[in-house]
């Protein structure tokens, strides 16, 4: 059969390659043989009715797509128009929201002949082998879907244990599209780059994040030598660049040395960033990551509340947080930290605090976030375990000040997000920052590159000029 795997339409400067599609396209591939395209609408930027017509050229037999709660909406525009237009495609739907939202889906969407919940990697060749021999699906992991007796048929979401078996994504699929970040008009990266994901799942459950439903807290790392044996393919292909996009990359201290060590052997010369937890940032761990290319870290920070960051259950400490970032500049890395505003049993000064909190750490990049509400977190079943959920709420995202509008308004959060973004440039404006910002450049190639890539930006000089006018 033609299968068609797509990510929904979208406008983003986060251009991330779109690794589970290429997961699940690998697997369909080596398990049946089929043709398979892959659309990635949203890094494109492609409208609806582009992302139809592109569907409409393929004809494909079967159409997959996934989304998030934020992209939901648009997801069923496309798939809407899609049934319109190829009224014998069948339709599969995956990802976040599609898992924790199927049966609503199933009822609300008539079009959506299947969901498969979690991930799908053994879970979607199988569904193929029955849609191709006209049977009913009910031995597939993870899939919902309503009967032709109209009763809605459900198994548990699926994980894929061993992540070593999966091949590694072929990436030739998405074409020449160049992929990259450029954050508030501000290109972070440069050259050929990609993601890599060499673990799922996450242990903790920190009230905001899916993670932990989505993977039912089981962390799952790839071995140390399949994860360099990527990175090797990655760079005999030419990419300089990668991100890793587990949450956790960290978890496990004995691995990301194992993978430092292979990475140095195998003389691998690759500029690398990845995700930390502050509470796996040893200054010893984050040198051997430093000479294995590791040079840019990122960091929840969230608030420097304890009473914020219990609500969140984050199950960290600011003084942890100022202690991750301080060993990670020791160690020659750039520091990105990130921060949630608006808890509902957050008041302004603590908001407040927060942004001093920040700048005080003087981290190489910030990342403000106004809290949202997302089905399958543990805020949203707070939420409807106290009866404050709509019968319609579960199809879009939701801010936390559409849900507490007494507690911050949407004008005053978004004026804390500004003010957190220029006290932090500003924050450099002393002799020690000068002096510290001169020796990352010294030390740190992707700082250089940052640097000399913007030189001419006109979005920096304006970025900067804000932050110093601010202070």
């Amino acid at each position: 059969m033609k299968v068609m795997l797509a990510t929904p339409p979208w406008r983003s400067t986060e251009r991330w390659p779109p690794l589970g599609l290429l997961y699940l396209a690998g697997s369909v591939k080596r398990e049946r043989g089929d043709d398979v395209v892959v659309e990635d609408a949203f890094c494109r930027n492609l409208s609806v009715d582009q992302l139809v017509e592109r569907v409409a050229a393929e004809r494909p037999d079967v159409l997959g797509m996934s989304c998030s709660t934020h992209t939901f909406n648009v997801t069923m525009d496309v798939l809407r128009g899609v049934r319109e237009t190829l009224p014998d495609t069948v339709i599969v739907l995956g990802g976040y929201h599609a898992t924790f939202a199927a049966p609503w889906i199933l009822e609300g969407y008539k079009f959506i002949e299947y969901i498969l919940k979690g991930e799908a990697e053994r879970s979607l060749p199988r569904l193929l082998d029955h849609i191709e021999a006209g049977t009913e699906p009910v031995d597939v992991e993870g899939i919902s879907f309503i009967r032709a007796d109209g009763g809605l048929f459900e198994r548990p979401l699926a994980l894929i244990e061993d992540l070593d078996a999966l091949d590694f994504p072929d990436r030739s699929l998405l074409g020449d599209f160049e992929y990259g970040y450029v954050f508030r008009g501000v290109p972070l990266t440069f050259g050929k780059f990609t993601t890599m994901s060499t673990s799922r799942g996450c242990p903790f459950s920190c009230a905001y994040c899916s993670c932990a439903a989505f993977s039912e807290r089981r962390w799952r790392p790839r071995s140390a030598e399949s994860v360099v044996d990527e990175l090797e393919v990655l760079y005999r292909q030419g990419y300089r660049e990668c991100v890793m996009v587990d949450d956790n990359f960290t978890q496990a201290i004995r691995r990301v040395e194992d993978i430092c060590r292979l990475v140095r052997e195998r003389g691998i010369r690759m500029r690398l960033f990845c995700e930390g937890r502050a509470g796996h940032a040893q200054l010893s761990l984050l040198r051997k990551m430093r000479s294995a290319g590791f040079e840019v870290i990122y960091f929840g920070a969230e608030s420097s509340s304890p009473k914020v960051l219990d609500y969140y259950n984050k199950r960290q400490t600011p003084e942890r947080t100022a202690e991750a970032v301080d060993n990670a500049k020791r160690a020659g890395m750039l520091v990105i930290t990130s921060y949630i505003l608006g808890a509902p049993i957050e008041t302004r000064e603590e908001m407040l605090s927060t942004i001093d909190f920040a700048c005080s750490l003087r981290p190489h990049g910030v990342q403000y976030n106004i809290l949202d509400l997302l089905v399958g977190t543990p805020l949203w079943e707070r939420l409807a375990e106290a009866g404050t959920i709509g019968a319609e709420d579960w199809r879009t995202n939701h801010r936390v000040y559409e849900m507490f509008p007494e507690n911050a308004s949407r004008e005053e959060l978004e004026a804390l997000i500004d003010k957190g973004y220029s006290s932090y440039i500003g924050a450099w404006r002393s002799a020690s920052g000068i002096m510290e910002l001169l020796r990352t450049l010294l030390i740190n190639s992707t700082a250089r590159r940052i640097v000399a890539g913007n030189l001419a930006n006109p979005a920096a000089r304006k970025l900067i000029a804000s932050g110093l006018r601010d202070r």
